[in-house]
């Protein structure tokens, strides 16, 4: 009986649990049928055991009178494109992979690199600013930096929106500020009061190595405005520079039609052609000796070269001339004496005086006169006897 028993048992509980057994496997199999649109069947990859279970390839076996199909894409799509999408859009490609998500990605990337650039762009600390009445100037602050505002009269007043977030010292026309807190939302406004004008300003602390270190306020009518038209401070230093030289002319000219202050006297003259050696005379710390040559002949002649030398004479041999060393001044004119007339010119010379009748002056003067050419005029003048 037991073993009748058994048999029937047996036989109960394989045609109850068979059916059961033969739809759970089709549901499982209809799961793993491919999709409308089904990507191509990537390559054999080994599955990195490493990662969580969902991550590893296992396909599921197959099924008598079924093909193989395409693992599922979800469990191969990258984390920063599945982002945002649920399990339903992973297992659809075409929602997965579609050009709007493909478009939100790249915008998403583009946005990441430029606030990066912006960060990394060197800051500079230092700002120039031309002052306007009407315009309220916002300051970087960090903590731990201090920011200073260089303004161009003396501060005699500053009020401050919140003194436990800002601090602010004046000195003179120099004001300090220094943020005390760490919350990079915090904004207050500060007013500046000086002897003729205020300065608004709204302060705001930012992150270390963006903060303003100095700020230079200029006044618009001020020199030192720094978009200054550069134009026209060299058309008044070349106008200034013009009037200087004219000045330099006319005095110059005036010292020539004055004569000498220190007379010399000495004059030649060869084949109408007279030479004259007036003397000295000084323009400020500037000598200078006075020459004039006259053109007695029907031609135009024209005055070459003028030299100057000292000279000392020995004391036995008179004839000789010791010339001394640092006291020989020349220059060439080149300059045109109409017929019948004269010309004065001033050789830059400061020779010392005649203190013995042993020492002298020489002065040669070269004459082109064009009628018996070349004229060498030489005009010397010894020192008077004690």
């Amino acid at each position: 009986m037991n073993r009748t028993f058994w048999a029937g048992f047996g036989v109960a509980v394989i045609v109850i649990l068979l059916p059961v057994l033969i739809f759970i496997d089709a549901r499982s199999s209809s799961d793993h049928k491919p999709s409308a649109v089904s990507a191509p069947i990537p390559e054999k990859i080994a599955p990195d055991l490493s990662s969580d279970r969902e991550s590893v390839f296992l396909p599921t076996p197959p099924v008598a009178g079924q093909t193989l199909s395409a693992p599922s894409l979800s469990s191969r799509v990258p984390h920063d494109v599945s982002r945002g999408l649920s399990k339903r859009d992973l297992s659809d490609p075409v929602i997965a992979f579609s050009p709007r998500r493909i478009r939100e990605g790249v915008d998403r990337e583009m946005r990441r690199r430029e606030r990066e650039a912006v960060h990394k762009k060197k800051h500079s600390g230092i700002r120039t600013i031309v002052y306007d009445t009407n315009h309220v100037y916002t300051i970087r602050t960090a903590v731990s930096h201090v920011t200073l505002i260089d303004l161009p009269e003396e501060a005699k007043e500053v009020y401050l929106g919140d003194s436990k977030l800002f601090m602010a010292e004046v000195f003179g026309s120099r004001v300090k500020i220094k943020p005390i807190t760490w919350d990079h939302e915090t904004t207050t406004n500060m007013i500046v009061y000086t002897l003729h004008r205020q300065f608004a300003f709204r302060l705001r602390v930012v992150a270390e190595g963006e903060e303003d270190d100095l700020l230079t306020f200029y006044l618009p009518q001020s020199e030192t405005v720094v978009n200054l038209n550069p134009l026209k401070r060299k058309m008044e230093a070349d106008l200034a520079f013009r009037e200087k030289v004219d000045l330099k002319r006319e005095a110059l000219k005036t010292l020539r039609d004055a004569g000498p202050k220190v007379p010399v006297g000495v004059s030649q003259r060869k084949e109408g052609i007279a030479a004259d050696f007036l003397g000295f005379s000084s323009l400020g710390n500037v000598s200078y000796a006075l020459f004039e040559v006259r053109n007695e002949t029907s031609r135009p002649a024209v005055l070459q070269d003028v030299r100057l030398r000292s000279f000392t004479t020995s004391l036995f041999w008179e004839g000789r001339k010791d010339y001394m060393d640092g006291q020989d001044y020349s220059r060439s004119y080149q300059m045109s004496i109409p017929a019948h007339g004269k010309e004065r010119i001033l050789l830059p010379a400061d020779p010392p005086p005649l203190t013995s009748s042993r020492e002298g002056y020489l002065a040669e003067i070269r004459v082109d006169a064009q009628e018996g050419g070349r004229r060498v005029f030489r005009l010397q003048k010894m020192g008077e006897k004690k």
